[in-house]
């Protein structure tokens, strides 16, 4: 069973051990430092089980009612095991009841054709988002950003 809880910095490590486990996403040691420091920099949960961190998710809200997913790791045993799709599913709660109209992640594009990031779009267009749009040039000039965005549900009373 797991849980949702805040992130505090007592996490950190075992954030970090869960980015290590799927290198092929985050593999990179100053982007994954940057990643772990913006869970203290933005709101952030973590998903635990048996106490131990096993997935991390962080919320930006860069225009008022826009929410996007700034990031979303969960550990490589915990894959297909709807990990993923429950941090998902509690931000969009979060988005929600501070107004939030639309949600949007950034990711590798399919102008790569990297595998597992094409499995990261089909994970994310399982959970009701739509690809936007591609840019060539958001990150940089070799690096494919494909923005998705799903519309939320108003809350209801």
């Amino acid at each position: 069973m797991t849980e949702i809880v805040a992130y505090e910095q007592s996490f950190a490590r075992g954030c970090a051990d869960v980015l290590a486990s799927v290198p092929e996403w985050f593999g990179r040691p100053a982007t994954n430092a940057e990643y772990l420091r913006d869970l203290e920099r933005y709101p952030s949960w973590i998903a635990i089980a048996g106490g131990v961190p096993i997935g991390a998710i962080t919320l930006t809200e860069p225009l008022p009612r826009s929410f996007e997913v700034h990031f979303l790791v969960v550990a490589r045993a915990w894959h297909s095991r709807g990990v993923g799709s429950e941090l998902l599913r509690f931000v969009e709660r979060v988005a929600v009841r501070q107004g939030g109209r639309w949600l949007h992640v950034k990711t590798l594009g399919p102008s790569d054709p990297d595998a597992d990031y094409a499995r990261t779009r089909m994970f994310y267009m399982k959970q009701g988002f739509a690809p936007l749009f591609e840019s060539l040039t958001l990150w940089d000039y070799h690096t494919p950003a494909l923005i998705l965005v799903k519309t939320l549900a108003p809350a209801t009373s």
